[in-house]
């Protein structure tokens, strides 16, 4: 195999592709939208991608914010629960515990009279046992008691929860469990549950906490209860209850052993030896009664997410969590729930993270400082990163959708899930949202199809389209099914209705074209090649005519092929100048036509900053050849380095990306350029983009194909479907086999457009050796030679830097033959290298050489 270096080692610069997406506001006729479908820009690195209205009650809007140093994506979904029909519900997955994604939960809670219009994951869970990580009450029932945190640096050292009242407003805030147990009709208060025990405090332990055993040090001792009538952890309990269980097990003060924690029980963790005195006489077999209450704010809620921490108290940034914490202050993916002052609106707030060039995360601090930029009154933190998942209910569609970028690129099953629910039984029609398919005026006798994109009731619920009639009102047309058939010239409206909802779409007739234009219009095409013609119709004031295109005919002039009934034109085998005429009504228009001709060239490869280098599974650099490097011709080639041995499993490619995608004229026959090979038996291509932007794949060489050494003429096809105008994005070698990964050198020369299919040629191609990295040279003279001449100084191999390789140089007894050592180090594989003696060499006699002699190399 050719070109295997060994001891360099390569780097990679990775290019950074900022993808903005241009997302406007659909537009129909529902309040709060933004009707003209654009995008606004408030200030500078500020913009509002989409603002899209879900029902009377909910709206959200997408925002892209650019700091200057970190962009984000953002995502604030408002709900107006004051409504007689409009709430939030908390899900879980059944059986409990499992993890589902956020639609799936969306979508077992959806039915009539229920209509799901956005989601939003909810707080932490425990991925090994899909256990929510915090308390969650349904109905005051103690379904989860969950954990708290032990300290600031997480996210529960001051509980927080989200819920709906009975009376339909939302609440967020603090909470506190009441806990206290009883034994020997004394009753003595629980300081905290489910975390580590510090100085003096009685901890309790539940079945359903992260871990099955207890936290413990040998400075307390612990008391494990079963047999229980209610389990802790479960709806059947409810706050205030009393469950009542017999000692089981007892660890004494000084034993430092956990405790596990029973099923259908739990454990007193006691810290302290004044404490632990207070139960020395506690025995196997005692009774001991647990009781949890709520806290009073919280005692009438219907459900309870807890989730932490507080991001916003009244209006204002109130993060209860140390912000410098690794949890806080790491750039991730953000969730969050907030409300209004009285509770009449919910929002809905995410960030999208861990996407370079479209949206970085944020810290926790930031996170809480946008929400408090939006105007929420109070907000709590969800779970993020991969988590964080916002959904919602696009119009036409029965249910929630993404709308977000989740980081893992796939929705995560999570635990819990928060909807914002309409309860109103389906309604009648209220709005119609329907569009011609052409935009313009329509000629007397021509058509045009209108679709109707959907239905919706008065709370933006789809209905069946095939409800809605289609009629034509002003007499300047009639209905044929969905299609528009133009009767005479004049204005009118083409009228969509179902029930009392109509959409009116404004029609003009007229009895024939202004001016036609025909596209592609003064075009160069290669011999053989295949294009297609369009002809659109304009009026006077440049707006677009439909007409029925089935009355234009088309013909050509000149040699330059032949053109089908529908305007595609195949062109000629040979160079031809001409135009294609298309007639309509008896009117001729024309483009011109010029089939072959002059190659373009597209680039000669003279500056590196034109290109830039990119990998897949691959490493590498690209820059201008230097000195001797091969060149085909001009002055400069470019140098094209590829490594696939990097381990990676999968297929591997090593690009040059054009800067500015060059452009070329018309249609070529092909692309060509001349390749110096490396005889590695790989694959060569090139990716082009069309007009609309599409990209296509082109291959200079079949697969493992790249297997010759020295220069070569190779060209890749230009597809016949491909819009114009055509442009050159990039080129790239790549490897599909795990057994043919290696490294190697490329030389491109002369990117050009070819307008036949003829070969390109050069004389006088320079060819190069190729030699082993250990080569020692011989060099044998016609003469002896003296040898005081015969020196480093005189023959020598440099690099195309112009450094000299160090390596020893020799004269034999006969004083004829001259050896050039090895260098200690070797060749560096891949290299080229320039062999030169210097016209200062003598024979014995004292006679100069004629001329100096230098040859060229490259290292295998």
């Amino acid at each position: 195999m050719i070109h295997k270096w060994k001891k360099h080692q390569w780097f990679v610069r990775v290019l950074s592709i900022l993808v903005i997406f241009q997302m406007a506001g659909a537009a129909f006729e529902i309040p709060l939208l933004d009707q003209n479908g654009h995008a606004k820009v408030s200030a500078a690195g500020y913009e509002v991608k989409k603002e899209q209205t879900v029902s009377p009650d909910v709206n959200y809007t997408k925002e892209q914010i650019d700091s200057g140093s970190y962009e984000q994506s953002t995502y604030v979904m408002e709900i107006g629960v004051d409504g007689p029909n409009s709430t939030i519900q908390m899900t879980y997955p059944e059986p409990f515990p499992t993890l589902d994604p956020v639609t799936t939960q969306a979508q077992s809670i959806d039915e009539e009279g229920n209509r799901v219009l956005g989601s939003i994951n909810g707080s932490f869970f425990h991925v090994n046992q899909a256990l929510p990580a915090y308390l969650i009450s349904e109905n005051q029932n103690i379904f989860n008691l969950g954990a708290v945190s032990e300290d600031a640096n997480g996210y529960m050292s001051v509980p927080t929860a989200f819920g709906m009242t009975p009376d339909g407003r939302a609440m967020l805030g603090k909470y506190e469990l009441d806990l206290h147990f009883e034994y020997d009709n004394e009753s003595y208060t629980i300081d905290s549950y489910n975390r580590e025990r510090g100085a003096d405090e009685i901890i309790l332990y539940t079945p359903n906490d992260r871990f099955d055993w207890t936290k413990t040090n040998e400075y307390g001792m612990e008391i494990a209860v079963s047999g229980l009538d209610k389990p802790v952890d479960s709806s059947q309990i409810k706050f205030g209850d009393t469950v009542t269980g017999e000692v089981e097990l007892i660890k004494e003060y000084g034993d430092d052993a956990r405790t596990k924690v029973p099923d259908d029980g739990f454990v007193l963790s006691i810290q302290g030896g004044a404490q632990a005195a207070k139960f020395e006489d506690v025995e196997e077999g005692d009774s001991i009664s647990l009781q949890i209450n709520n806290d009073d704010m919280w005692q009438n809620a219907d459900y309870m997410l807890a989730s932490g921490p507080m991001l916003v108290n009244n209006g204002e940034v109130d993060l209860k969590m140390n912000e410098d914490s690794s949890r806080a202050s790491a750039r991730a993916p953000r969730t969050a729930v907030g409300i209004n002052k009285d509770g009449s609106n919910v929002y809905f707030i995410a960030v999208d993270g861990r996407q370079n060039g479209y949206s970085d995360g944020m810290t926790l601090k930031e996170f809480a400082e946008y929400i408090e930029s939006k105007g929420i009154y109070k907000a709590i933190n969800l779970d993020g990163g991969g988590s964080t998942t916002i959904t919602a209910r696009e119009p036409g569609d029965k249910l929630p959708s993404v709308i977000n970028s989740p980081s893992d690129g796939y929705q995560r099953p999570v635990s819990s899930t928060l909807h914002a629910v309409n309860t109103a039984e389906t309604g009648e029609p209220s709005v119609i949202k329907a569009h011609k398919e052409e935009q313009g005026k329509v000629v007397e006798g021509s058509s045009v199809d209108v679709a109707v994109d959907y239905l919706l009731d008065e709370n933006y619920y789809p209905l069946d389209k095939s409800q809605v009639e289609l009629s034509v009102e002003g007499g300047v047309g009639h209905m044929e099914g969905k299609t528009f058939v133009a009767d005479q010239a004049g204005s009118g409206e083409i009228v969509a209705s179902a029930g009392n909802a109509t959409k009116s779409l404004p029609i003009e007739v007229v009895e024939t074209v202004d001016r036609l234009e025909i596209t592609p219009e003064d075009v160069k095409l290669g011999t053989g090649t295949e294009q297609s013609f369009d002809v659109q119709g304009f009026s006077d004031d440049n707006e677009k005519i439909i007409f029925n295109k089935d009355t234009a005919t088309w013909d050509t002039e000149g040699s330059i092929g032949t053109i089908s009934d529908n305007g595609v034109l195949q062109a000629s085998e040979n160079s031809a100048e001409g135009a294609v005429v298309v007639n309509i009504n008896g009117h001729e228009y024309k483009a011109s036509v010029s089939v072959g001709g002059v190659r373009q060239i597209l680039d000669g490869f003279t500056s590196s900053s034109a290109w830039d280098f990119d990998a897949i599974r691959a490493r590498g650099t690209n820059r201008i050849s230097q000195a001797f490097e091969p060149v085909a011709a001009g002055d400069t080639s470019m140098r094209f380095e590829y490594n696939f041995a990097t381990g990676d499993q999968g297929i591997a490619a090593s690009y040059l990306v054009r800067n500015n995608p060059v452009e070329m004229d018309g249609r070529p026959n092909h692309i060509g350029m001349w390749v110096y090979g490396d005889g590695s038996d790989h694959w060569l291509r090139g990716k082009l983009l069309d007009g609309t932007g599409k990209t296509y794949t082109v291959s200079f060489t079949e697969e493992g194909e790249l297997d010759w050494n020295g220069w070569k003429y190779v060209k890749a096809e230009v597809p016949d479907e491909a819009a114009l105008p055509l442009s050159v994005h990039k080129l790239y070698v790549a490897e599909t086999s795990e057994d043919n990964k290696d490294y190697g050198v490329l030389f491109l020369d002369k990117l050009r457009a070819s307008y036949n299919d003829n070969d390109d040629e050069i004389d006088n191609l320079q060819e190069y050796d190729f030699v082993e990295e250990n080569k020692e040279w011989k060099i044998t003279f016609n003469t002896a030679l003296r040898a005081s001449t015969v020196t480093n100084e005189n023959i020598y191999v440099e690099t195309v830097s112009g450094e000299k390789v160090e390596a020893d140089v020799t004269l034999n007894n006969a004083k004829d033959v001259v050896t050039i050592e090895e260098p200690d180090n070797g060749y560096t594989g891949n290299q080229f290298y320039k062999l030169i003696i210097k016209e200062d060499v003598e024979s014995s006699g004292g006679a100069d050489m004629r001329n100096p002699v230098e040859k060229v190399f490259q290292v295998d």
